[in-house]
């Protein structure tokens, strides 16, 4: 079936997101704060912050049933109970992240051209796009409906926020980004996915699982199925050059969705160098972005040549 027959978001639909989302936000935060006293999990705000992606976001329990726990040192362990308490939505997490270094490429290259050109070493190379490329909206709005755990290693008392999710996320914006430009877009995204976060003094690790669909008003913008697949370690006990220690790893496929053809693929992966008697991690990653003319239609699809994006994404993790 040709994309120009596939459901897109119009904007009073889109608006009318946003609407439902935030009177949900407003009940579920009155039920939360009624629901305080009697000593049931409470609402609350969390953020993080990072040159890449950053975010504040508000979790809110939707019943009175006390965060479940899962306590074990294996992931594979930590996946298979987080899919079994996938199945009732429990708890509702809305977001709202902005990615900066995005943000920053698309406004060097519309203000600052002569910068932005000097960063063009090769015809198809420029560094200030390989330092800003993997994003293809500068933000997003999102609310989350699934269940939150809490994870615990055995016989291991140091504090730390460690969490697992499963569950749907429902997600929109209004912008595209193409090789820093931004295209006007109202986008929705609907996935679901599973994630946790370990988070001690001397260690963190995170990973995720996403699967969804797509879709874009703008019908240059063709809509895509995706699947991703991400994890990060920071390990401070480690030793220094360990390889599978102190590592992350990203990993995302875009199929189009008339016909499932694969129309992007990303691969990045990083190495860690922690600093002794720093709070600070320098992180390097590499890696590559292909696209397919396919992957747009109409003014937006270039030439008939695959596309590749050199990603260098240097950061600090504190």
């Amino acid at each position: 079936m040709p994309s120009s027959f596939l459901w897109t978001p119009s904007r009073p639909l889109f608006f009318s997101i946003l609407t439902w989302v935030g009177m949900l936000c407003f009940l579920c935060t009155a039920y939360a704060e009624e629901e305080e006293e009697i000593g049931i999990p409470k609402a609350e705000f969390s953020y993080e912050l990072d040159p890449y992606y950053s975010d504040v976001s508000y979790n809110i329990p939707l019943t009175n049933k006390p965060m479940p726990t899962i306590t074990s040192n294996s992931e594979a362990v930590i996946y298979r109970e987080l899919l079994k308490a996938s199945l009732v939505p429990q708890y509702l997490l809305l977001e709202a992240s902005v990615y900066p270094m995005p943000v920053l490429g698309t406004y060097m290259k519309s203000h600052m051209a002569d910068t932005y050109a000097q960063g063009q070493l090769s015809p198809d190379f420029n560094v200030i796009e390989s330092f800003t490329a993997g994003f293809q909206e500068p933000w997003a709005l999102s609310a989350f409906f699934g269940n939150v755990t809490q994870l615990k290693r055995p016989n291991v008392k140091r504090k730390g926020a460690s969490y697992g999710y499963t569950g749907y996320v429902l997600s929109a914006g209004t912008k595209h980004i193409k090789s820093n430009t931004l295209i006007d877009d109202q986008w929705g995204e609907l996935e679901w996915k599973i994630k946790g976060r370990i988070d001690q003094p001397d260690e963190q690790v995170s990973w995720s699982f996403r699967a969804g669909t797509k879709f874009h008003q703008n019908r240059e913008i063709n809509n895509v199925y995706f699947f991703n697949l991400h994890r990060n370690n920071t390990d401070l006990r480690a030793t220094y050059l360990a390889w599978l220690e102190n590592t992350n790893f990203d990993f995302r496929l875009h199929f189009l969705r008339n016909c499932s053809r694969l129309v992007r693929s990303e691969l990045v992966a990083g190495k860690k160098l922690p600093l002794s008697d720093h709070r600070f991690v320098p992180t390097l990653s590499l890696g590559f972005i292909w696209t397919s003319p396919d992957e747009y239609a109409g003014l937006l699809k270039d030439s008939n040549a695959n596309k590749f994006t050199l990603v260098i994404r240097p950061s600090i993790e504190f």
